[in-house]
């Protein structure tokens, strides 16, 4: 066999295997890499979209939260005024129901105290118009001075009254 015509043989087949390549498995080929490409780039592009978004919401969020800390301060600091409101308002009543209950309390024992001068004064009228009319039966009799008696008893009587 001649070199020369092994060596044209081989280059037809080559020069047709690529023309073959060329034709029939090159352009799938390109347009699978062109597809994949495109896709690459897109995906790309979308992550660069999504982590622009990331960021604006991470700002925003930074921000609600940074609100939501001022609505929450404004809110304790309400509530403790309100609290320290409330609790003046309830010194304030408590002082005034202790002053009523100690002019109640005063007012009752003054009351008691008058109940307790009246009865008291009661028994001892009693007790000296009793003794009064003992020690008048000891030491007096009925006829010297009966006038003295009765003067004294009706003094009695009246004081009693």
């Amino acid at each position: 066999m001649n070199l020369n015509a092994t060596i044209l043989g081989q280059a037809i087949s080559f020069v047709l295997f690529v023309w073959f390549c060329m034709k029939y498995i090159w352009p799938p080929i390109i347009l699978a890499i062109e597809t994949r490409q495109k896709e690459i780039k897109e995906s790309l592009t979308n992550a660069k979209k999504a982590q622009d978004e990331l960021y604006i919401l991470e700002k925003k969020i930074h921000q609600n939260i940074i609100d939501a800390k001022q609505k929450a301060s404004n809110i304790l600091n309400s509530a403790n005024k309100q609290k320290v409101s409330i609790l003046e308002d309830a010194r304030n009543q408590a002082l005034e129901e202790s002053k009523k209950i100690i002019l109640n309390t005063q007012s009752e024992i003054n009351i008691a105290i008058t109940h307790a001068r009246k009865n008291l004064h009661k028994e001892v009228v009693d007790l000296s118009i009793s003794m009064a009319e003992k020690i008048i039966k000891k030491n007096i009799s009925k006829d010297d001075n009966q006038e003295l008696l009765d003067e004294l008893v009706t003094s009695l009587s009246q004081v009693k009254n």
